[in-house]
């Protein structure tokens, strides 16, 4: 662990900040089941560079544990299954343990019927959506996967949030880790607008309307109002795909589901995850897949969901590390069970 000074960030390897997060978690009444799942991909996403929903963002988890709005004792449970198919209900727990409950059968489902689907409902949001995909994408699959949120987003030109943010992923497997992307509907992520709010920094035109729905640049009046999709209505249609497609076992509506960040009511939303075998298709899909890309990456400068090196020491900025610490270092009435 290396800290500069008082306001630098603390840089940990990965095994240490998943220590710390699994400890935090179970300091406000995570079982050690979920601790761990959360933990996991809440360093993932740090080692990909995707910090906004890493350690900053397991302070969320922590707040909704400590309000009711998540429940850290929830044990998933499996409610219908298919040959192709597989129903989640996370029991208004996480949805990384309700995945990690299921993957290796998604996977395996995936693989004897050449495409498998699973649908997981009454979660929290979901964190990192390539997460799930990057887990899929390294059992040799290729992997789809998104989910809505609680609203967030205005779309087709509404005056107020109808939907969420509403994140989707893509994977490729291939040997040196999954080619993956992870973007939100929005044209940014609420975290950042959040995060500007909170230094007092305005924001760029598009990113936002104000609660009047007129366009602003005022962070505050921006997490006030709503969220704009990227690109007009093209991004607003695909927000509401995903959203009914995160939906369709039983997860909340965004309309319907309240607010992540306040209150102690579960968001109660979804998510689905595609498993695609290529093998069923073409034996020698992903060489070829491999081979294309790597032609468009060298012959015009576009490297899609190129394979980054994970990362050896991970940067939590000071405050973030100071509230882990606090928190896992905190006595607690009920010691986490797995």
């Amino acid at each position: 662990m290396t800290s500069c000074g008082s306001s630098d960030p603390v840089l940990l390897a990965p095994e240490d900040l998943e220590d710390l997060c699994v400890r935090a978690l179970e300091a406000v009444g995570a079982r050690t089941g979920a601790a761990h799942s959360l933990a996991r991909a809440t360093v993932a996403a740090e080692e990909r560079g995707r910090a906004e929903v890493g350690a900053v963002h397991l302070l969320d988890y922590l707040d909704a544990l400590r309000a009711g709005r998540l429940d850290g004792t929830a044990r998933p449970r499996v409610v219908t299954a298919r040959a192709g198919a597989l129903s989640v209900d996370a029991a208004n727990g996480t949805a990384q343990a309700a995945f990690d409950l299921v993957s290796d059968d998604l996977g395996r489902r995936a693989r004897d019927c050449g495409i498998a689907l699973l649908s997981i409902h009454r979660c929290f949001t979901a964190g990192e959506i390539g997460h799930y995909t990057t887990r899929i994408a390294e059992q040799g699959l290729v992997a789809i996967a998104g989910s809505n949120s609680p609203a967030l987003l205005s779309a087709f030109g509404a005056k107020t949030a109808v939907t969420g943010t509403n994140p989707l992923s893509f994977a490729l497997p291939h040997p040196e880790g999954p080619r993956m992307f992870d973007q939100a509907a929005s044209a940014t992520a609420w975290v950042n607008i959040r995060d500007a709010a909170d230094r007092g920094e305005q924001i760029p035109e598009g990113w936002a309307i104000d609660p009047d729905g007129d366009p602003t640049t005022d962070a505050a009046a921006g997490l006030a109002g709503a969220l704009l999709p990227f690109g007009g209505a093209k991004a607003g249609n695909i927000a509401f795909m995903i959203e009914l497609l995160a939906a369709i076992s039983g997860g909340s509506f965004s309309l319907e589901a309240p607010a992540f960040d306040s209150g102690d009511e579960p968001p109660q939303v979804g998510l689905f995850a595609l498993a695609i075998d290529p093998t069923a298709f073409d034996p020698d899909f992903t060489h070829r897949a491999e081979a294309h890309l790597q032609r468009v990456a060298a012959e015009h400068g576009a490297d899609f969901g190129r394979c980054k090196e994970r990362r050896a020491q991970i940067a939590v900025p000071a405050h973030v590390f100071d509230t882990l610490t606090r928190t896992a270092a905190a006595d607690r009435s009920e010691e986490g069970t797995s």
